[in-house]
């Protein structure tokens, strides 16, 4: 874990468990309570990366190898034009 954050070099952090978006061609997947370390000034989030790759493998095991989600949301998609 780094020192301090990258994004506003605070170096204070707690633990977290977080929502986490997994896209890939256009395709998602929302996990939760991943565990990571966040920035507690300005929020980023720090994930390790056997965290990451599991959630990776995880995203191609339900999109390519035929795996069942625990869940399933319907999501809304718009242009922003399109309301604006």
């Amino acid at each position: 874990m780094n020192k301090k954050c990258h994004f506003c070099g605070n170096v204070h952090f707690e633990e977290k468990k977080v929502k986490y978006t997994y896209t890939h061609d256009d395709k998602y997947l929302i996990v939760d309570d991943v565990p990571c370390k966040q920035c507690t000034y300005c929020g980023e989030q720090y994930f390790k990366a056997e965290v990451l790759k599991a959630i990776e493998k995880e995203f191609f095991a339900l999109h390519t190898q035929g795996k069942k989600a625990t869940k399933e949301i319907r999501v809304p998609v718009e242009r922003y034009p399109a309301f604006a």
